[in-house]
């Protein structure tokens, strides 16, 4: 489920998410990654410095994968789940208003950010069903379920999971590779957090 519907699946949010997006271009008219060509590329930006939006992150590294899911700061089992994209790729996705998709799409970004080179980023654009007034939960979607696998890492193995893939160079550092992803991996590194 995307951030901006995992409160409430409910809740319309597309005037709520354009206001946003407005204040985003104008409070953040300084900022390179906010000075996007359309409302995708902002939103794209948006999601990857954290504003809450309708697109799920994807990565086609699945070494980046485990590390995100064992990373989360949740308690307990962490899952993996892998979406086999191909029949559901939308080439001409730049071209179409994302609060306007009749379905669940997915979209490989421009490489513009960073942060979606160094994670192999790929998104789905989720939309409020208006027939089913909320927004479908991608593994109960009948267009997207069947394309979905499901991979459940023990909670015992977390800790000594991320210490193999910092050993293969997939760590905070090289995921996020700007001066707050080095001083992250370097307080976990160091046991400082």
């Amino acid at each position: 489920m995307p951030s901006i519907a995992r409160k409430n699946r409910k809740r319309d949010t597309v005037q709520e998410e354009k206001d946003v997006l407005s204040q985003l271009e104008l409070l953040g008219a300084s900022f390179p990654d906010v000075a996007q060509t359309n409302k995708l590329d902002l939103l794209v930006a948006a999601q990857h410095y954290g504003l809450k939006t309708r697109l799920l992150d994807w990565t086609s590294n699945p070494l980046a994968a485990l590390w995100f899911a064992c990373a989360d700061k949740l308690l307990g089992d962490a899952y993996v789940y892998a979406l086999v994209a191909d029949s559901l790729l939308d080439k001409d996705v730049y071209e179409k208003d994302p609060f306007k998709s009749a379905q669940t799409r997915v979209f490989q970004p421009r490489l513009n950010n960073q942060r979606i080179v160094a994670q192999h980023g790929w998104f789905t654009l989720h939309r409020f069903s208006n027939s089913a007034n909320k927004f479908v939960p991608i593994e109960s979607n009948p267009k997207t379920n069947t394309h979905l696998t499901e991979m459940k890492i023990p909670s015992s193995r977390r800790s000594e999971i991320l210490e193999s893939l910092d050993r293969h160079g997939i760590n905070k550092r090289t995921l996020f590779p700007d001066l707050e992803g080095l001083c992250t991996h370097l307080n976990w590194k160091h046991k400082l957090t």
